[in-house]
Parts: structure tokens; C-alpha cells; sequence
């Protein structure tokens, strides 16, 4: 099973309003639909191609209690998601079915996992299984040179060698040659850091770039980094 590509990445935040202002002003992100549940509330962020999905409310207290803000599931897209399934099942996972040939898998650490087929994916969709509400009335186009380079998880002490295994076994990543705690997708493009479980700790409010600086090459967010991609040569 070979990991395509992360069709999302889900936050839980204290305060969806500020984490959308820091995500449109700072990096750029629009703001593109809403979801109001019974227990939660969720903003569709995008830039790109990179959709990020900034949740809060009662059904993110938990996860925050233990790990702080930040990254509390993720979407990837799969060549063979039934061969991601099995593997999932065998070390002890729960796997749903989901329509659409989709596939949630839960049950090792806080972090929720979903695979989609890669073949006929559209990356300018929203995340299924909920009812969005777009802004403006319309879904924007989904280009742009833009990408996400870095996914922060945090983890238990406990499963500091079986997550690794299962990100391994199920998704097809590879140890990071610099860092021991970090996996990496070549076909994605996409490191997964590895981080203990530590007490939350406040964001601190974002930094703002001095007039005039240069862009850098990568900023964060959330306990995710994103990166510019080179503009086309035109020929």
C-alpha cells in the first residue's frame, strides 16, 4: 500500500474564530465553508490544495485536555485502501466502512486516520461525511502553488514504537534519514513528526513578518508546516 497524498488535515482548536483569523491573515488560507454540529463547530480552510479543517467545541475538549491544540485527524489517499484496511485490522485497529470506498481507522492513540481511494479523487472536494455550507455560495478552484510539508502528531509514551509500525504498515512511510521520530511519504511529499504527549500549552499569538522581509520557506501552524512550491516555467 503506497500513501498518494493528504486530502486534509483536521485541528481541534479552543477558539475556531481566532484560529481562522490566523490562518487567513498569516498564512494566507480562505475561508471557503462552515459545519455546525450538535457538539462541535468546523471552518473549511484552503490554500491551494491544502484543505485544513479548524474544529472546536465540546467534542474537542478531551483531545486538547491531553495534547493541546493541533492535529486530531487526517485524510490521505491510497492506491489500495482494502490492502491500508487489512493491515489496519491485523494490529489491532477499528475500522469503519464508509461510502464512497472510504475507511476511518481509530483505536491507536487520540489522532483520527481516514483513507480514500486516489484513483478519481478530486482534491478541490470537501471533506465528505459532513454538511458544509459555502461561503460565498460557490467552492473555489483549488489551484495554486502551495503544499503541506510537515503533520506534528502527538503521542502517548506507550506508543512510541507502535505508532511508527502502524503509520509504516498501513500508509507505507519510511523512517526520516535525519530524525528517528519522523516518517515521510515520498509520493506525497509529507513528513509525519512524531511528538511526545506533553502537557498543552497556550499558543502564543502568531508572529507577523516585518514589512519588507522576504517570505520564508516554510511556516507553521497548528502542528502543521506548509511550503511554497516554485511558480511553472513557462515556455
Amino acid at each position: 500500500m503506497a500513501m498518494r497524498g493528504v486530502s486534509h488535515v483536521e485541528v481541534f482548536v479552543r477558539d475556531k474564530v481566532s484560529a481562522v483569523r490566523h490562518l487567513r491573515s498569516s498564512l494566507g488560507f480562505a475561508h471557503v465553508a462552515d459545519c455546525v454540529e450538535v457538539d462541535r463547530s468546523s471552518a473549511l480552510l484552503r490554500r491551494g490544495e491544502v484543505q485544513v479543517v479548524a474544529t472546536s467545541g465540546w467534542a474537542t475538549r478531551a483531545f486538547i485536555a491531553r495534547n493541546g491544540e493541533g492535529v486530531a485527524g487526517f485524510a490521505v489517499t491510497c492506491d489500495d485502501v482494502p490492502a491500508a484496511e487489512g493491515a489496519a485490522r491485523a494490529l489491532g485497529a477499528e475500522v469503519s466502512a464508509l461510502p464512497r470506498g472510504r475507511v476511518t481507522v481509530t483505536g491507536i492513540g487520540d489522532v483520527a486516520h481516514t483513507l480514500l481511494p486516489a484513483d478519481g479523487h478530486d482534491p478541490g472536494a470537501p471533506p465528505a461525511g459532513r454538511r458544509w455550507v459555502p461561503r460565498d455560495g460557490a467552492w473555489p478552484a483549488a489551484g495554486g502553488a502551495w503544499a503541506l510539508e510537515r503533520v506534528e502528531l502527538r503521542l502517548p509514551v506507550a506508543l512510541r514504537e507502535r505508532y511508527p509500525a502502524f503509520l509504516s504498515r498501513v500508509f507505507g512511510l519510511e523512517r526520516h534519514p535525519a530524525q528517528r521520530s519522523w516518517l515521510y511519504s515520498a509520493p506525497a511529499g509529507v513528513t509525519f513528526a512524531l511528538e511526545e504527549q506533553r502537557a498543552p500549552v497556550p499558543l502564543e499569538p502568531p508572529a507577523r513578518a516585518a514589512a519588507g522581509s522576504p517570505p520564508a520557506a516554510s511556516v507553521t501552524a497548528y502542528g502543521l508546516a506548509f511550503r511554497a512550491l516554485p511558480a511553472p516555467v513557462l515556455r
